[in-house]
């Protein structure tokens, strides 16, 4: 896993809109193994809403955040 939680994000592409809205931050809180694969659990702080993100493997997850990172 290449993220840590508090990792901050923000979809600039207009490619990965599908789970992530473009142009708002998340922040990563919590990441957990599941059933269905690994739980990406993100906050945005302008709304205090929670957004959970389930990714097959953590490598998927990697490659997928990686082009929205806020380094």
């Amino acid at each position: 896993m290449k993220f840590i939680p508090g990792t901050k994000f923000i979809n600039n592409t207009t490619k990965n809109t599908r789970s992530f809205k473009r142009g708002v931050l998340y922040v990563l809180n919590n990441i957990s193994k599941t059933e269905n694969g690994i739980s990406y659990v993100f906050s945005l702080p302008q709304t205090g809403e929670r957004k959970e993100v389930v990714f097959e493997s953590a490598q998927q997850a990697d490659n997928y955040l990686s082009h929205i990172n806020v380094n």
